[in-house]
């Protein structure tokens, strides 16, 4: 055991007791919970929360949680400008990462959020969570869903079609098709 070990779990627990005080005044109100095709964590969760203070409701937080449920992924975190800057958006991101102790992976960080990820990946690290880089762009989006692709349900009508093209008389029946075509 290091001596330093001591000196860090006690600063550890005192970030985490901190994130604790600003996450219990924030409340996450699920407004839509859905899966829908074509959705970047499908088949994994998307949700919409209204994030509410003493019963007000001061914003939003619209995230999705990967099907292998080892992502959490934050599209928007949008709070009302007059309760900005009083550790309501690290409240929230402690409430999601209290519920499903994952990494959280901003999606398109805004330039103008980039000094509160910077907080937030500051605050998270001293606690011992995780806030991990952005995702920009489709490239980086779509490397990131073939971590997951093999989850996918195929469509009914795509697998009979797959199936079809794989079978033995499959050139015949392209070739009747080609000549229909023409017709």
């Amino acid at each position: 055991m290091s001596i330093f070990e001591p000196m860090r779990d006690f600063f550890r627990r005192r970030a985490v007791r901190n994130l604790n005080k600003e996450a219990d005044r924030v409340h996450l109100v699920n407004r839509r919970q859905e899966s829908p095709r074509g959705n970047f964590v499908f088949p994994g969760t998307d949700y919409l929360d209204d994030i509410e203070v003493g019963g007000h409701r001061v914003g939003h937080v619209d995230y999705g949680i990967n099907p292998l449920g080892d992502r959490l992924y934050i599209n928007m975190l949008e709070i009302n400008p007059t309760h900005r800057r009083q550790g309501l958006g690290l409240g929230v991101l402690w409430n999601l990462w209290r519920t499903h102790q994952v990494p959280i992976v901003p999606l398109y960080q805004y330039t103008s959020s980039d000094g509160f990820w910077y907080r937030a990946r500051r605050r998270f690290a001293a606690s011992g969570a995780v806030i991990k880089d952005e995702l920009r762009g489709a490239d980086q989006m779509e490397l990131e869903q073939q971590r997951w692709q093999h989850l996918v349900p195929e469509p009914e009508h795509e697998r009979l079609i797959r199936e079809l093209k794989a079978s033995p008389e499959w050139p015949q029946i392209q070739a009747r098709f080609e000549t229909w075509k023409d017709l």
